[in-house]
């Protein structure tokens, strides 16, 4: 059985002042870095074999602090990026309405931007490879990725739909969720728990 433990970057200077992000950096704050100390005490219990975080630098510093304290092998991925933002990435979100992008709330972009649909499928690819990679591995992964784009991967799990995933879930910075990936589950896959955050308080 794979046991697959998955975490949001630390909190970034732009999350703080809500300023969208996307595929560009993002800058790690003071209580991104505490968060990310505090993840790393829990983690420390957990028997980690192996790390698989996004390419974006506030996933791979995210990543690379973690690995400093737990030598495990890291691998970066794009599958796990976080949404596509284009055109609006820099700008606050007081400064625009999703609302009059173009398209069905599934399917409108910002320009040269994703929708969410595309974000599903990334999800979908990603999973469909960790579970052939890792089904028979016995063990525990640390997946790294981005608010939106976990949303979407665990609302998608969970049978969700795209807009119950954006509007319902939250994942809070360096917070913890759970899966199983096992063929004694019906789905081949069981969600234990999610956006565990008391260890942050």
């Amino acid at each position: 059985m794979a046991r697959i433990l998955i975490t949001r970057h630390g909190q970034t200077k732009e999350n703080a002042e809500g300023v969208v992000q996307g595929k560009e950096h993002g800058n790690i704050n003071q209580k991104g870095f505490e968060q990310i100390k505090k993840l790393i005490k829990i983690l420390k219990k957990q028997n980690l074999n192996k790390i698989i975080s996004s390419d974006i630098p506030r996933c791979s510093i995210t990543a690379k602090e973690i690995e400093k304290k737990i030598s495990v092998p890291v691998e970066y991925t794009n599958l796990i990026r976080e949404k596509d933002n284009g055109e609006l990435i820099g700008k606050n979100h007081k400064e625009f309405n999703w609302d009059d992008l173009k398209g069905t709330f599934e399917t409108r972009k910002a320009p040269n931007g994703e929708n969410l649909e595309e974000v599903r499928e990334r999800g979908r690819k990603f999973f469909k490879e960790l579970k052939r990679n890792y089904k028979d591995f016995d063990g525990t992964i640390l997946i790294v990725s981005h608010g939106a784009f976990l949303k979407v991967f665990i609302g998608d799990l969970l049978g969700m739909s795209l807009y119950d995933s954006i509007f319902k879930l939250f994942i809070e910075h360096c917070s913890l969720t759970e899966l199983e990936i096992s063929d004694k589950h019906k789905e081949g896959y069981r969600l234990n728990f999610m956006n565990e955050k008391s260890y942050l308080d």
